[in-house]
């Protein structure tokens, strides 16, 4: 085989590992996004048609101490309503993504990166021989 066409399989290959990677990086980004917008946004109850303020804006006040104004029961059902498992497996998913991910995508960089100073250094080694 041909030393340029070795050269070039090389290079696609190092290309498609940070192809790979940033693939991965950008679902662990989405599972990210989903798990904020989980957090951050209000919701509606289903239980007795109560606006549930965003998990971030809620007062854990109104959960714990009961008072007059009837607070209590809308927080406690806010409470209960809010589906926990489904950002934290979204968090829990993103780990090994963003660590494989980022794994491909510096393997790949370095490898092209690593190939490219090779290819110098000879050159250099090969014009000092003369």
């Amino acid at each position: 085989m041909h030393p340029l066409a070795v050269e070039q399989r090389f290079l696609d290959r190092a290309g498609r590992l940070r192809r790979w990677g940033a693939g991965l990086l950008i679902c662990a980004s989405l599972f990210w996004a989903y798990a904020a917008w989980q957090v951050l946004t209000p919701y509606g109850s289903t239980y007795n048609a109560v606006d549930c303020p965003a998990p971030v804006d809620a007062k854990p006040r109104e959960l714990y101490f009961d008072d007059a104004v009837g607070r209590h029961e809308d927080a406690l059902q806010c409470a209960s309503d809010r589906s926990w498992p489904a950002p934290l497996a979204a968090l829990a998913f993103s780990v090994p993504l963003s660590v494989a991910g980022t794994g491909l995508l510096t393997a790949g960089a370095l490898s092209a990166m690593l190939r490219r100073h090779d290819a110098a250094v000879q050159q250099a080694t090969a014009g000092t021989d003369r």
